[in-house]
């Protein structure tokens, strides 16, 4: 089955018309997907490739009284399952013990454009639209989110024309290489369900909550000496284990983030690791007594140029 719907996804996309009935701008269509996503009930069963892994997901959310509620859980293999309940995020897994953290909304296994931040990234980005295309049997208008530098991946969008819903996203590399795919196969929108869902996960039992982790009193002994304008700084983390002190930073700039490490060096200086799946790239490089590693959704060259600029303070 997954051959006969890669093969569909790829099909070349239709070209309609520019606009859609409501002639929103790309910004004003990217701005009404998060409030659909945010404030619809709706249900939608999904594909999400990202290199060779192909895995099926259904996701459910409502609204109801100001608290959004949702589920997200695979539909193969072993059953893993996250729930949303209000802004307590609840993971469940076979193979390790269930958990709960603080947050105002499911990340995993959704693409990061849901929770892009537009009126942010549109300094560092171009949206534009490319048209009418077909998902889930529905019409919908397809946005391009450019960079305006080549340090960064892009996106393309397919926002659903009636609903607003996000029907599906390419993320690409510079040249335009697919990195990661997200298609709905079915959906549906029915106020009828917000009852019962809300009913259902509030009977659950709330897995102990972690607790964040504490952000260090002192600053960190290095600093990044080059970004590429936008990523700022979201927390910094210090974790101390019997053998080693591991200092970290993550960045953002409102739509793909990384984070930096830096610990005692124990291997060779000047050594290389570099390590790609789909769009995240973890590389690592060596100095005489420091070891750098980045991890996050940008391209290799940046990542590399990152590590090579970080200073100590």
């Amino acid at each position: 089955m997954f051959k006969k719907l890669t093969a569909l996804f790829f099909i070349l996309p239709f070209s309609f018309s520019v606009f859609g009935q409501d002639n929103l701008s790309p910004k004003q269509l990217l701005t009404e997907m998060l409030a659909a996503q945010n404030k619809l009930n709706y249900e939608i069963s999904y594909v999400q490739i990202a290199g060779a892994e192909i895995d099926t997901y259904r996701y459910r959310h409502v609204y109801n009284e100001g608290k959004s509620y949702a589920q997200l859980a695979t539909l193969e293999g072993g059953k893993q399952e996250i729930i949303q309940r209000d802004n307590l995020i609840s993971y469940f897994h076979s193979n390790y013990n269930p958990f709960s953290i603080r947050g105002s909304q499911i990340i995993d296994n959704l693409p990061n454009i849901v929770n892009a931040d537009f009126s942010r990234i549109e300094k560092h980005y171009d949206f534009i639209n490319m048209g009418r295309n077909r998902i889930a049997d529905r019409l919908v208008q397809t946005v391009r989110i450019l960079p305006k530098d080549n340090f960064r991946y892009q996106y393309v969008v397919f926002i659903e024309e009636k609903t607003h819903l996000l029907l599906g996203s390419d993320m690409l590399d510079q040249d335009g290489n697919l990195l990661e795919r997200f298609r709905v196969v079915n959906f549906y929108i029915d106020d009828q369900m917000t009852q019962p869902l809300t009913d259902a996960l509030s009977k659950l039992p709330t897995p102990p909550v972690l607790d964040k982790a504490t952000p260090p009193k002192n600053k960190l002994s290095w600093q990044a000496g080059w970004l590429p304008q936008g990523f700022a700084v979201l927390n910094n983390y210090l974790t101390k284990t019997d053998e080693d002190t591991i200092e970290s930073r993550l960045y953002s700039d409102g739509l793909f983030s990384f984070t930096i490490y830096v610990s005692n060096n124990i291997l060779p200086e000047n050594q290389e690791n570099v390590w790609k799946q789909g769009s995240f790239t973890i590389y690592s490089e060596s100095t005489k007594d420091k070891e750098v590693t980045i991890i996050g959704q940008i391209p290799l060259t940046t990542a590399k140029r990152i590590v090579q600029e970080i200073k100590s303070n």
